[in-house]
């Protein structure tokens, strides 16, 4: 009886620790998977949040659970059973580190009247070395850049991109040879902001957010408008600064209609 209670108590003590282990690891990737690769509301536009986290969910408690059904002392074979939960939680662990980093955003473009949100599996090596300037001709690795896209003033080049668009699904966006940096789009940047006031159009006049937006720039609410983010999974507010383009936040709120 002694013994069962002893191999219980080891039992529960082995799969404790090594749930610690697993949450401490969980803590650092999630701060890099969305403190860096999908910050802020970009996790939400990528649609990235509730997958991964169900994910790692898993892998945090298999492994604890599995330790907890297989570890005896006095087993021959406990060495090796430790090692196949490790490798399998390992395993896991990097394939779904690896998918949501080659699907991370790593560009938000400015192109013609919104931003769009471009993804690093949208950009093959071709494309990026097409890019003008040598900054864009690989993707960043922590975390996305705010650029801007200038359409092609040649008629044959805007030709060819609605041909590539329709065929392809890709458009201005994501072609890197017209990438250009935030700062020379500014003075079309500001002609398309829209004001801030419209949001209610699209959006519940009851919803918190709404209000609690219009509320924190309603002291100077000439200076501040938005320009819609579109994304594959969920279009977002971006909210701008009128006299200087710049970026203040980006917030889960409908900019238009759908």
């Amino acid at each position: 009886m002694m013994l069962t209670v002893l191999s219980a108590k080891n039992r529960l003590h082995a799969s404790l620790i090594h749930l610690v282990y697993c949450a401490v690891i969980a803590f650092i990737v999630v701060l890099v998977v969305f403190g860096v690769w999908y910050p802020g509301e970009l996790a939400a536009a990528a649609g990235v949040t509730d997958i991964f986290l169900l994910l790692l969910l898993v892998d945090i408690c298999l492994g604890p659970l599995l330790t907890l059904v297989v570890f005896n002392k006095a087993k021959q074979e406990l060495a090796r059973d430790l090692l196949i939960i490790f490798l399998f939680q390992l395993t896991a662990l990097v394939g779904g580190i690896y998918t949501v980093f080659i699907a991370r955003p790593v560009y938000v473009v400015f192109a013609v009247d919104r931003f769009e949100l471009v993804y690093a599996n949208d950009l093959t090596r071709e494309d990026l070395l097409q890019a003008t300037y040598r900054e864009y001709q690989s993707v960043p690795l922590w975390g996305p850049k705010w650029i801007a896209a200038m359409a092609p003033d040649s008629a044959q080049e805007r030709q060819d991109m609605l041909f590539k668009a329709l065929g392809e699904g890709r458009d201005l966006a994501q072609t890197p040879q017209y990438y250009q940096p935030y700062e020379t789009a500014k003075p079309r940047i500001r002609e398309k902001i829209y004001p801030l006031a419209r949001l209610k159009e699209f959006n519940s006049q009851a919803d918190p957010m709404l209000i609690e937006l219009l509320s924190r720039y309603s002291l100077e609410p000439s200076f501040y408008g938005f320009i819609p983010l579109e994304s594959e999974v969920l279009d977002l507010v971006v909210v701008i600064n009128n006299q200087t383009a710049e970026v203040e936040e980006v917030v889960k709120l409908k900019p238009w209609h759908y």
